[in-house]
């Protein structure tokens, strides 16, 4: 029941394994952030973040305006989050942490690439950066060492993760809002309702009606 806008557990546990479905997950899979605890993972820090790549392209999606992507290509946003990463040391030890950990570097690589956009507008035409243009980090593409996927692998992973990403541009900003906040930011019913100023129990009904919305557009971006 809902009282004085609060929801319970169960209503919460329901939403995430909704939105577990919406990102490609099937109820009663691994939690993708608790991926590294099944046997054979990669525990290396490029392994498990390589784990956390398709989540992480979707998260740019969310954070960086249209303009910036049209500039720099979400694979830069993500490569330069895992580069900056890398280079501060050792990464948090549990897998939620370092998700969350990651959600706040991500949001600083959006940040850095928007005020560089900015910087060029008045003397460069609007083409695309290079990422050396932008780039704070001191690491290279080359030092994210992981155990990753064989070509065919690779090729399906990829597809999946641009049919996701396309069918979440397709929503409605509301939608796009609400899952951005909720599922790829991590944040609770309550935090997502005071930064959207809605009650929780709005926002509950909104995530659900987007992650069903979502699920139709993906399947209409050619998923089963």
């Amino acid at each position: 029941m809902v009282e004085s806008g609060r929801r319970t557990g169960r209503d919460d546990a329901s939403e995430r394994g909704g939105a577990d479905r919406g990102l490609g997950h099937r109820a009663g899979d691994s939690d993708p952030a608790d991926a590294t605890a099944l046997p054979g993972a990669d525990r290396t820090a490029g392994g498990r973040l390589m784990l956390l790549e398709p989540r992480l392209r979707l998260l740019m999606a969310h954070l960086a305006s249209p303009s910036v992507l049209r500039r720099v290509p979400p694979d830069d946003l993500v490569q330069e989050t895992f580069l900056r990463a890398l280079s501060t040391g050792a990464l948090p030890e549990g897998e939620t942490d370092l998700y969350r950990y990651l959600v706040t570097v991500a949001r600083h690589c959006v940040v850095d690439a928007a005020r560089s956009i900015r910087a060029r507008k008045r003397t460069a035409p609007e083409v695309p950066l290079r990422h050396g243009d932008w780039s704070r980090a001191g690491l290279h593409a080359s030092q994210i060492a992981a155990t990753t996927l064989g070509p065919l692998g690779r090729a399906c992973a990829q597809e999946e993760a641009d049919r996701l990403r396309d069918a979440f541009l397709r929503l409605d900003p509301d939608h796009r809002r609400v899952i951005g906040l909720r599922q790829l930011e991590g944040l609770s019913a309550r935090q997502a309702a005071q930064r959207m100023g809605r009650s929780e129990t709005a926002v509950h009904s909104l995530y659900r009606r987007a992650l069903l919305a979502w699920e139709v557009a993906a399947r209409e971006c050619g998923g089963s």
